[in-house]
């Protein structure tokens, strides 16, 4: 393993954390926006979309009205991404576990966790500025807003800091530049660009959009903070590159946070915490899942106790196929990432013969796709229905219920 570099700070850094200190107020808009958000979603919690659970129309204008500074769009019928602001704000509340999903049928509901609230509360402006720029530097995706992966570098941390790096300290005019303007769509992201803003790493200049027209921008602007911020997590990332290899992004980019913190957390007295991870406690007890393919189902009862290879194997059984290929389940985790769970003959861990149904922690409603040989690629959906972690439930898994004929698995083939 190489050695590990030392990590120093340049004078003009030093400088610009020491100002910021001494300033005993955070930067950007950020922290004020996100208690907004929090405190509009309330404790009952905010109907969201069915597919990408994301707000309707009429929740987006309302959000947008009470932002520190409202966008002016001028969409006939915007969606969550018309608003980047807002949309950045959804990624951050998922990302840092403050926000939950929660399914029941068709429909699903936005909540606010409550002991992730309570963790929250506690802190004060500037930990929860920082506990906020963790969730999105260690597990900001994409995907969690539903967006594709951007151009160039997939990653939208480091998207962000090759856009930043790039851009000249007196700005970029994107006035009448069409072109411009449409790539910043996918590199760095609209929503990644307005997290840029939300945390005061640049100052944008807004114009007025035209007819039909969603964010209009002039001008985007590093500044003094935001390239202090980005040139010490550019370097306390390049360094966790060059110091480990073949490990996770998630792993890596938490080691390159941790690296960060410990050389820029004593500029600031009132630092002394973050928001803790989301605590996803074991579910023992029995579930009931419904597994559909096409239009047959099959309601399996399964104990949290059980792997995921007993789970595969009773999905198989259930509709009759042979056992005698790959597969993997695909779900998002409570911070909206996607997770895989393998076959014990791919090479990614964690494995299905080692991981128990229970450790994922799932809700009810909450859904996972089982892929299912890779060649003809069968695609069971999968629900939980149900948790009841009073009941003992068997050790092996019981079919409940039966409904419609399982496909053929092997349609055509000829003996």
């Amino acid at each position: 393993m190489p050695e590990k570099k030392e990590f120093v700070l340049t004078s003009f850094q030093e400088d610009i954390f020491k100002e910021q200190a001494a300033r005993q107020t955070v930067r950007g808009t950020v922290v004020q926006n996100m208690d907004m958000l929090i405190g509009y979603i309330g404790e009952k919690g905010v109907p969201v979309s069915g597919v990408k659970k994301h707000f309707s129309q009429g929740q987006l204008a309302k959000i947008n009205d009470q932002l520190v500074h409202p966008l002016h769009i001028r969409l006939k019928r915007p969606l969550q991404k018309s608003y980047p602001h807002i949309n950045a704000l959804y990624l951050l509340l998922r990302a840092s576990g403050l926000g939950t999903l929660v399914s029941e049928g068709k429909k699903s509901q936005l909540q606010i966790n409550a002991n992730m609230l309570q963790a929250w509360q506690e802190l004060n402006p500037t930990e929860r500025y920082f506990s906020l720029f963790a969730a999105w530097w260690c597990r900001g995706s994409d995907e969690i807003v539903g967006e594709r992966e951007g151009l160039g570098v997939h990653d939208p941390l480091f998207r962000c800091l090759d856009y930043i790096i790039k851009l000249p300290r007196n700005g970029v005019c994107l006035e009448d530049k069409k072109d411009a303007m449409n790539y910043l769509r996918f590199s760095p992201g609209f929503h990644s660009l307005a997290l840029l803003e939300l945390f005061c790493l640049v100052r944008i200049e807004y114009g007025e959009p035209e007819g039909g027209q969603g964010w209009c921008i002039e001008k985007i602007t590093p500044t003094g903070w935001g390239r202090a911020v980005i040139e010490t997590v550019h370097r306390a990332t390049q360094l966790e590159l060059e110091l480990e290899e073949d490990v996770p992004l998630l792993e890596l980019k938490t080691s390159a946070f941790e690296r960060w913190k410990t050389l820029v957390q004593p500029f600031f007295s009132d630092w002394k915490t973050c928001l803790p991870g989301h605590e996803t406690p074991f579910q023992a007890g029995v579930h009931i899942v419904k597994v559909s393919q096409g239009k047959a189902w099959r309601k399996i009862a399964i104990s949290g106790e059980s792997t995921f290879e007993a789970f595969a194997e009773a999905i198989l059984q259930a509709f009759d196929f042979d056992r005698d290929h790959l597969y993997q389940f695909i779900y998002n985790d409570r911070y909206g990432l996607k997770k895989n769970i393998n076959h014990t003959a791919l090479e990614e861990a964690p494995f299905t013969d080692e991981t128990r149904l229970g450790e994922i922690s799932c809700l009810p409603g909450m859904d996972m796709v089982f892929l299912f040989d890779f060649g003809d690629s069968w695609e069971f959906q999968v629900v939980v229905e149900e948790i009841d972690a009073d009941t003992a439930v068997e050790s092996e898994p019981v079919l409940l219920k039966s409904q419609g004929k399982a496909p053929e698995q092997y349609p055509g083939y000829d003996e």
